[in-house]
This record gives structure tokens, C-alpha cells and sequence, in this order.
């Protein structure tokens, strides 16, 4: 693995930079005796747009990034044991995220890249794959994230040590199935808990719905447009034929040799 401060230069420019700036840190290093430093950050692949995004938002939204690692780290401490305070976990977690994506997306349409809804999905998924893991949470805060993370499933709130990369599956671990503690409390607090997931879910897919419905709405009116621009050529290419026809038609009349009488 290349030097982690490394890493950071390289992911520190803008996007399209990458390569010029890993390859003169590579050259830097090879001339400053470092062979074995400069063949680690030599394979040191391009990142795509939503993991060079997530490393940006590190410099530029610390405080965001900041709060987010903290509202995750509160649901998970709260959520079977204090219902109220995993609701407001569970909003400032949403709050905090919902910052960092629309400032990630502004960030890809700044830089010129495509800030689609799979791109965004994999931008916050990271974010919340890093919130989860000591490690990963650690390199992020450096901007020295070197791979896209998967979103983490319920388990990984639940309390339950979450080892390597956390399951993509939203399901209750061993931990939540037999709970510590007893009692109809216990289970009021996990339903309510898990409502609320639900209804955080809910909100981000209304969200979701209507951003496809907004952008099927702007395709209808370029097909639109299209066709009035394909409707004006034809008119136009139709005079065309009309007119260069009566060209030919009066070069061919000219080239006839005229009566005599």
C-alpha cells in the first residue's frame, strides 16, 4: 500500500489531474532514492468520481463529515436501549448525510463529472460504510479513502462488532435477534427503532421517485424539441430537394441547343 500521505496529494487534485500528479509524486519519489514508495503509489489506481468525491468532501466538509461520524455512532450506542434518543440519532444522522451528498453532487457537477443517482447512491454508501468502521472512518478523515465502501445493513447498528466490510443485507444480527435485555420495553424500543429506519428508507425512496420523475419530465421535453428540430430539418431539406431539382431541371433546358427558325 502507498504511503497514506500520499495518497492524499494524489486525491487532492481535481479528477482529471489524478494521473499527472500520481505519476510526478512517483518521478519525486524514484529521484529522492524511494523506489519501494514509488512502485506502492504507482499502482495506486484512478478513483472513480464517487470515491474521489467522498476524499474531497473530507477537506471541505469536515464539519459535516464530522457530524454524520457522530450521529452514526450515537444510533448504534442508543438504539435498543433509548428509543427517543436513537430518533434523534437517526435525524442527525440523516441531516448530516443529506449535507454530504448534495455537497458531493455539487462538487462531481463542479469537476465536470456525472453526478447520477447511482453515482450519489455509492457516494452515500461509502460515507456510511466508513461511519461504521474505525478504520475506514479514519482514513476518510485524512481524504485517503481507497475504495468505494458497501452501505452497512442493520446489524451494523445493532450493537454487534461489524468485522471487515459490513453485509449489504438489512438484517437483525444475533445480537438483536436474543437481545441482553428482557421485557416488552426492549421490544417496543427495537420496533420503534426499526419504524423509524423504515421511514427514513421510505423518505429517501419518495426522494428518489421523484428526482426520476423530474428527469423523465426533462427527457419528454428534449424528445420534444427533438423532434420539432427533425420536423424544421425535414421542411428544409424538402425545399432543398424541391429547388435543387428546378436547378437541374433549368441547367439541362440551358444546355439544349436552342431552335432555329
Amino acid at each position: 500500500m502507498p504511503r497514506a500521505d500520499h495518497v492524499a496529494r494524489a486525491y487532492a487534485v481535481p479528477l482529471s489531474e489524478f494521473t499527472a500528479t500520481r505519476n510526478r509524486l512517483v518521478g519525486e519519489l524514484r529521484r529522492g532514492g524511494r523506489a519501494e514508495e514509488a512502485r506502492a503509489l504507482a499502482r495506486l489506481r484512478k478513483p472513480s468520481a464517487a470515491l474521489w468525491a467522498v476524499n474531497r468532501l473530507a477537506t471541505t466538509e469536515a464539519k459535516s463529515l464530522a457530524a454524520l461520524f457522530d450521529a452514526v455512532a450515537r444510533v448504534r450506542k442508543t438504539q435498543l436501549r433509548d428509543p427517543r434518543a436513537a430518533a434523534d440519532a437517526l435525524r442527525a444522522q440523516r441531516t448530516a448525510l443529506d449535507t454530504l451528498v448534495a455537497r458531493g453532487r455539487l462538487l462531481l457537477n463542479q469537476a465536470r463529472l456525472t453526478a447520477s443517482q447511482q453515482a450519489l447512491r455509492r457516494l452515500s454508501d461509502t460515507l456510511m460504510g466508513a461511519a461504521v468502521d474505525q478504520d475506514h472512518a479514519k482514513a476518510l478523515r485524512r481524504g485517503e479513502l481507497t475504495e468505494e465502501l458497501p452501505a452497512p445493513g442493520f446489524e451494523a447498528f445493532s450493537g454487534a462488532r461489524v468485522s471487515g466490510r459490513p453485509s449489504l443485507r438489512l438484517v437483525r444480527s444475533a445480537a438483536v435477534a436474543t437481545p441482553a435485555l428482557r421485557g416488552d420495553d426492549d421490544a417496543s424500543a427495537a420496533r420503534e427503532v426499526e419504524a423509524r429506519r423504515r421511514s427514513v428508507e421510505a423518505e429517501r425512496l419518495t426522494h428518489e421517485a421523484a428526482e426520476r420523475a423530474r428527469e423523465l419530465s426533462a427527457l419528454e421535453r428534449d424528445r420534444a424539441e427533438a423532434r420539432a428540430r427533425l420536423s424544421d430539418v425535414e421542411r428544409r431539406l424538402q425545399a432543398a430537394r424541391h429547388a435543387a431539382r428546378r436547378a437541374a431541371t433549368a441547367a439541362e433546358r440551358a444546355r439544349r441547343p436552342s431552335g432555329r427558325a
